[in-house]
This record gives C-alpha cells, sequence and structure tokens, in this order.
C-alpha cells in the first residue's frame, strides 16, 4: 500500500497536477488580500499592470518552451547542449527588446499616461528580466520531465510574494508602488534560488549554434501568434471595460477570472500530459491514434469538470464573499455567465493543442486572430449598446462559440475520424476507468 501511494506521488502527472494546484492556491490568498488592501480603482489598475506583464512573459514563453521540449527532450547531450544555449541567446535577445520598448513608450507617450502608470512603464521591462531565469528553469525542467522542481519554483515564487503581501499588510505600507516592489522581489528570489541550484542551465550558452537558434526561432514565431491572440483575449476585455466604464469594472470583471482557475487547474495538467501522446501518435502517422487521443482527454476533461461547475454556480455569492467582499456582488452574474461557457473550455483547448501536435498551427493562429478581432468588435458594440459589464462577459461566450465551431470544422478536415459522439464515448469510458482505479485503491487501503 505504501509503495503504492509513494508511486502516485512521484508520479510526473501528478507534479504536473500539484504544480498547478499550489500556483492557483497562492494565486488566490494573493488575490483575496489584494482586493483587501487596495481600494477598487487601484486595485482595477494593478489588475490591467499585471495583464500587461503577464502577455510580455507569455509570448517569451511562446517563442521559446515548446522549442527548447521539442528539439532538447531525448537526445543526446550534445544537441540539447546547443538548443538549450541558442534558447538562452534568443531569451536575451528578447527580454532586451521588452526593456527597450516599454523605456520607448514610456517616453513617446508619457503625457497620455497617468502617474501610476509612468510608474508602472518603469518596472515593466525590469520584471522581464527578473523573471527570466527562474522562466527558462521551468522550460528546461519540463523537457527533463523535471516537474518535482517546477513544482518547487511555483512554491517559491508565489508563496514569497503572499509573505511579503503579509508584510505590508502589518506593517501598513500598502500601497501600488509598494505591492509592484514585493512582486519584482518575489521574482528576484525567485531567478536567485533557480541559480544557486544550476536549474538554468546558463553555462550552456558557450554551446549555442546559430544553427540551432535560427531553427528555434522559425519553430517559436508559429506559436507566439496563437498564445499572443489568445493572451490578448483577457487583456481586451479588461481594456474595453477601463476605457469604457471604469477601473472599478475591471476590478468586478477580474472575480470570474478566479473562478475560472478551478477549471484551468484541471485542464492545464491534463493538456501538458496530452502534448507528448499526440505528438508521438502524429510522429507515427498514426491519425486515428491521433483522433482517439483528442476525443479522449476532450471528453474526460468535460465530464470531469461537470461538477466543479455545478458547485461553483450553487455558491457563486458565498465564495464571492469568501474570496473578495460585498462591493464585488456586482460579480455574480458575470460569474454564472463564464460558468456556462466553460464547458466549452475543454474542446477549444484541445483542438488548439492538436492542430500544433499535427503541424498545423498557421490554422490555430488564424482561429486565435479571428477570435481576438471578433472579440473586440462585440466588446465594443455591447458595451456601446448595454454599458454593462455583462455585455463582454456575454461577447467572450458568443465568441468562444465561434471558435469551438471553426477549430472543429478545420480539425475533422484533417482528422475525419473526430466525431463529437466519440467525445462523449471515450470520455466517459475513460472516466469509468479513472473510477475504478480509485475504488480500488481505496479498498486496497481499508
Amino acid at each position: 500500500m505504501a509503495f503504492k501511494l509513494l508511486a502516485i506521488v512521484r508520479n510526473r502527472h501528478f507534479h504536473s497536477l500539484l504544480g498547478n494546484v499550489i500556483m492557483a492556491f497562492f494565486n488566490v490568498l494573493s488575490f483575496a488580500l489584494l482586493v483587501r488592501m487596495l481600494s477598487l480603482s487601484a486595485f482595477g489598475e494593478w489588475v490591467l499592470f499585471l495583464a500587461t506583464y503577464n502577455i510580455l512573459d507569455q509570448v517569451r514563453t511562446a517563442m521559446l518552451q515548446s522549442g527548447i521540449i521539442k528539439f532538447s527532450a531525448g537526445t543526446d547531450i550534445t544537441t540539447s547542449r546547443q538548443v538549450t544555449g541558442a534558447a538562452w541567446y534568443i531569451s536575451l535577445l528578447l527580454t532586451l527588446s521588452f526593456i527597450l520598448c516599454s523605456l520607448l513608450v514610456y517616453a513617446v507617450a508619457y503625457p497620455y499616461f497617468s502617474p501610476t502608470w509612468h510608474f508602472f512603464l518603469g518596472w515593466l521591462g525590469i520584471m522581464t528580466l527578473l523573471s527570466l531565469p527562474f522562466n527558462f528553469a521551468t522550460w528546461v525542467l519540463q523537457a527533463a520531465h523535471r516537474f518535482d522542481k517546477i513544482v518547487q519554483i511555483r512554491m517559491l515564487q508565489n508563496g514569497s510574494f503572499l509573505v511579503l503581501l503579509g508584510i505590508l499588510f502589518f506593517m501598513r505600507q500598502v500601497t501600488l508602488h509598494n505591492v509592484l516592489y514585493t512582486y519584482s522581489l518575489s521574482l528576484l528570489i525567485t531567478s536567485i534560488y533557480c541559480m544557486i541550484f544550476r536549474w538554468t542551465a546558463l553555462t550552456t550558452m558557450a554551446a549555442r549554434t546559430k544553427a540551432q537558434a535560427i531553427e528555434l526561432f522559425h519553430y517559436g514565431k508559429l506559436i507566439v501568434g496563437s498564445m499572443f491572440s489568445s493572451a490578448l483575449l483577457n487583456y481586451s476585455d479588461n481594456l474595453v471595460l477601463r476605457t469604457m466604464l471604469s477601473p472599478t469594472a475591471v476590478a468586478v470583471y477580474s472575480i470570474p477570472q478566479k473562478f475560472m482557475e478551478v477549471i484551468e487547474i484541471i485542464l492545464r495538467s491534463f493538456v501538458a500530459t496530452s502534448q507528448p501522446t499526440i505528438s508521438a501518435a502524429a510522429n507515427r502517422n498514426d491519425w486515428k491514434e491521433v483522433s482517439r487521443a483528442f476525443c479522449r482527454y476532450t471528453g474526460t476533461v468535460t465530464i470531469l469538470i461537470l461538477p466543479f461547475v455545478i458547485g461553483l454556480l450553487l455558491f457563486t455569492k458565498p465564495l464571492i464573499l469568501l474570496l473578495a467582499a460585498k462591493a464585488y456582488l456586482p460579480a455574480t452574474d458575470i460569474v454564472r455567465i463564464f460558468l456556462f461557457s466553460a464547458i466549452l473550455y475543454p474542446i477549444d483547448r484541445f483542438i488548439g493543442v492538436t492542430l500544433d501536435m499535427i503541424n498545423k498551427p498557421l490554422i490555430n493562429f488564424y482561429k486565435n486572430l479571428i477570435k481576438l478581432i471578433l472579440n473586440i468588435v462585440l466588446d465594443v458594440v455591447l458595451v456601446l449598446l448595454f454599458a454593462d459589464i455583462r455585455a463582454v462577459a456575454i461577447a467572450s461566450s458568443l465568441n468562444l462559440l465561434f471558435a469551438v465551431v471553426f477549430g472543429y470544422i478545420f480539425l475533422r478536415r484533417y482528422l475525419p475520424d473526430v466525431h463529437l459522439r466519440s467525445v462523449i464515448y471515450y470520455g466517459w469510458l475513460e472516466c469509468k476507468i479513472l473510477l475504478s482505479k480509485i475504488k480500488l485503491f481505496r479498498l486496497q487501503y481499508k
């Protein structure tokens, strides 16, 4: 019994799930602190700034993470070092460009920004530099299937920020400036930790080759477009709310996004384990297995999230009060709109993953680009018509429905064996197997 429990704890899939749970747990706690420590307006500005930083971070991740895994995992040491060194070279150039761009925006658009954003822009590029070493470490560790060490990184970064926020609270020094300082310090602490344990593979810079750098760049730019378009969805919502309504609307709209973290934890964990499975089948030209894997993962996650969606729908108001405060209760309807549309999250996400894995990233890019354009148009039109935060939530749901239909039609062109009934069948079959394993484990434990 003890050995079986130990096998579960040491399982890389378990570590992947644990890392996402830890990150979400600390994010919710820090979120709950910030909504109580900052005014609605100040919190709205922080949400928008953090979204801006996250877009830059996601662009860098899209450019390099998949490439490191694709070109270094399972190769000889020499090739792995060349790929990692080339990735370091590109990441440094990209981070330097972020710093220069933020300074350029600060100088050119200075009259158009508030004093708060003057301060934010001065730190935006610096934060991308502070986070680079530990972000790079997670990519290298993921390629090596060392999810246990990634758990440590996520715990340290999110945990240190939470502790520092607590110190600010007890010292009564809570300001937007100090919140940014504590966040930056948490990034620096985590990066130093990774460098001490040599998880960053910084020494591979000397082994880089021009050929590997070019290959990584061309591969990465195919993924960046999709991720960048996808990342801009929530940002565009926040920007429309900020410019057409108020920073308070941004703060209220951030509540449902925290609710969706419960769904995202499950979804991200399965996506991480599905990519090598789908990719391996595609590399063997086993398209029937690719179709089965898509249906199995999509159906399983869709069924697994249903109890969470129902539970969150039943306890929406108490959870908002627990997470934030009475001032955020106007988010109740927005949360419910998001939860109803959450049932489409798995199929939308796995359509994108599968298109990338079967070497059709351009189609996934077009899907996400059209999705972004449609989202902005619907946001602006519906807010003009109704001047209500709920209009943006409805726009996002309609946009998601379009993306699923669009992606499914194109996926079926390359994988004709994909059917919605197969998604339900394989998903239910996988859930039954999972339940039988849980029952067997409980019986053995007794």
